[in-house]
């Protein structure tokens, strides 16, 4: 079973709803932290640029409804992205976890992540 962690509000290039860790930089830049709250939020953040791979595939326009999911044996990604729901709680973000066996086409994978392009009429399961 894949891992999808989102926001409600709709990404502009791929028209499903925001990944968390997109929503997550982009609410660094834009709210006013406390200290702490800031540190703790660009801590986990640091970890995820350290030591998630950004698949090139996502930057080809014709990959723009391409989709991150982790697998579910990513403990460690997977107890970072937790952390960033207990952050962005804080601050009344909601944050909703799909899960899904078939995430569609997949471009792209290693041993914590896919990246895959929903099927054209398929309707998500998720």
């Amino acid at each position: 079973m894949y891992l999808r962690f989102t926001l409600l509000a709709r990404d502009p290039n791929s028209g499903r709803k925001q990944g968390l860790l997109v929503a997550a930089h982009e609410f660094c830049e834009e709210r006013a932290l406390s200290v702490a709250e800031d540190q703790a939020l660009r801590r986990v953040l640091d970890w995820f640029n350290v030591n998630l791979h950004v698949p090139t595939c996502l930057d080809k326009r014709a990959n723009r409804r391409a989709l991150s999911w982790f697998k579910p044996q990513a403990t460690k990604p997977l107890e970072h992205m937790w952390q960033l729901v207990a952050l962005l709680s804080l601050h009344d973000i909601q944050v909703q976890l799909h899960k899904a066996r078939e995430p569609g086409l997949i471009l792209y994978e290693d041993g914590w992540q896919v990246v895959a392009k929903p099927r054209r009429g398929v309707r998500a399961g998720w």
